[in-house]
């Protein structure tokens, strides 16, 4: 997938950001693995999109950054997987609880391709089913 920048400008980026970000005392650690991580997504994705931690979202905003429908957004916080603040109408949800739920979406995920490519071995035939247990 093409970034939105060249890796050569990330590089060049990176150096200029460490450049002008050494000499000042006031700008933290945290802000400059923000920086950072800003510029590894800008190389690796062409769309990337920042969020104050402390925002919230509807679940129509939820849905398109997570790819999925909003009735599975509004599944997802009625059973409990993904906290919102709740009205009579509306599910807002903080952009923290979004990044958190994503983290463990994505940690189960691999788990679960690592168990199921454990279930395969050189014997196994290609045209077999793997069964869950």
């Amino acid at each position: 997938m093409a970034g939105a920048i060249a890796h050569e400008k990330a590089v060049q980026l990176r150096e200029a950001v460490d450049e002008a970000l050494r000499g000042t005392p006031e700008i933290t650690d945290t802000a400059r693995a923000a920086f950072a991580r800003l510029l590894d997504v800008l190389e690796s994705s062409d769309d990337a999109v920042v969020f104050p931690a402390e925002a919230t979202i509807s679940t129509s905003q939820a849905a398109a950054l997570l790819g999925v429908s909003r009735m599975t957004v509004v599944r997802l916080v009625d059973r409990g997987d993904l906290q919102a603040e709740t009205s009579a109408v509306h599910r807002r949800i903080s952009v923290s609880e979004l990044a958190r739920y994503q983290a463990e979406a994505q940690s189960r995920r691999r788990s679960a391709m690592t168990e199921l490519a454990g279930d395969v071995t050189a014997a196994t035939p290609a045209d077999r089913v793997i069964e869950t247990r």
